[in-house]
């Protein structure tokens, strides 16, 4: 079933959105999922839950620089290339509290991406050119 599905056949009684409430969630509080070629998405918490518990095992995780933003990542997606560490792939960002770890709200979305996006670097292989996190 789709989230939200608008039905307007031009029935007052009848027409409007039909909406699945299990899937709304507001914009405002989540965690940001967020590739190293840029695409972003906001999920629940419960979702983001879920994907910790998937990368249990493999999972690594490390603090962007002095923020209080902690970026989540597939351990095994990690390459090393001379003596630094690179991420490609898609990440989970949370945020780090006094209370422990909490998901993102209001503005933190746009300042954990463009926290996440300052740490890109171009890497090159047999002719192509991706984007990849540097790790710390």
């Amino acid at each position: 079933m789709k989230t939200i599905e608008v039905k307007i056949n031009l029935d007052p009684v009848n027409d409007g959105a039909v909406i699945n409430p299990e899937r709304i969630m507001k914009k405002e509080e989540g965690a940001l999922i967020i590739g190293t070629n840029g695409k972003t998405k906001i999920v629940p918490e419960d979702f983001a839950v879920d994907i910790l518990d998937e990368l249990s095992g493999s999972l690594q995780g490390e603090y962007m620089g002095k923020t209080p933003f902690l970026v989540v990542m597939n351990g095994e997606k990690v390459i090393n290339i001379g003596c630094r560490d690179y991420f490609i792939g898609s990440a989970l960002i949370v945020k780090s509290t006094k209370d422990g770890i909490s998901m993102l709200a209001g503005e933190d979305f746009e300042k954990a991406k463009k926290e996440f996006v300052s740490r890109l670097i171009t890497l090159v292989g047999d002719g192509q050119e991706f984007s990849a996190y540097e790790l710390a």
